[in-house]
């Protein structure tokens, strides 16, 4: 557990938004989240608009995010990737805040709203995408989606064979962001189209699920992209 010296200030804006979240609740929306394998901590089921117009409410900051983040609450936590000032966030945090992200809802969130505008986002993604720990990956993959312009072509080259080499798998959240990630970097031109197509091209005839999704998937994006 980790413990943060009294903020009388942020105290007071915490319990002002969990306010807000008590009043937002869904019974119903976390109760559904939860038969589909959502599973936090704490869930309210406050939708995702509404956490978002809570946090309009609040200037950035970085001691009220990590309060938030720790509460292990799914709409605190939301919460804190929107309220993260990205020069504050270092990669040292990225580590800590990973163990909590188990879920594909918050590992969306997190690379979205934050990893992503890092300014160091690119080198944090090929790090999570190298790790051994599942959720590390996805949300790794989700992040280079997003950022794909801002590699160079040996990161891109590097994601494409650690993509492959991770596309062996059962876990859906896995394959779908091997996928996601592979279709945004064919958005890059035709040289990276031939790359991604020349490693996947017996992915078609493969008896793997996944490995058929994510050429599916690719496939779809080269053919709208008429390349």
């Amino acid at each position: 557990m980790k413990f943060f010296i009294e903020n009388k200030q942020i105290d007071g804006i915490i319990k002002e938004i969990k306010g807000k979240i008590y009043l937002s609740m869904n019974g119903d929306v976390a109760e559904s989240m939860a038969q589909h394998g959502l599973v936090y901590k704490k869930n309210f089921g406050v939708n995702i608009p509404r956490i978002r117009e809570i946090s309009r409410d609040y200037e950035p900051n970085h001691d009220l995010s990590a309060r938030l983040w720790a509460m292990k609450i799914r709409e605190t936590m939301i919460l804190a990737t929107l309220l993260q000032p990205t020069e504050k966030f270092t990669k040292s945090d990225a580590e800590s805040w990973m163990k909590s992200v188990s879920q594909t809802e918050l590992a969306e969130q997190v690379s979205m709203n934050l990893f992503s505008k890092l300014p160091f986002a690119a080198e944090l993604s090929l790090d999570l995408i190298k790790s051994h720990e599942m959720w590390h990956q996805i949300v790794g993959f989700m992040t280079s989606a997003r950022i794909s312009n801002l590699f160079s072509q040996e990161q891109i080259e590097q994601i494409i064979e650690r993509a492959v080499e991770l596309s062996d798998t059962e876990e859906l959240h896995l394959y779908k962001s091997i996928s996601l990630a592979l279709s945004r970097f064919c958005r890059l031109g035709k040289e990276i189209v031939d790359k991604v197509l020349g490693k996947t091209d017996d992915f078609a005839d493969s008896e793997m699920i996944s490995k058929k999704y994510i050429y599916s998937e690719i496939k779809n994006e080269v053919d709208f992209m008429n390349f």
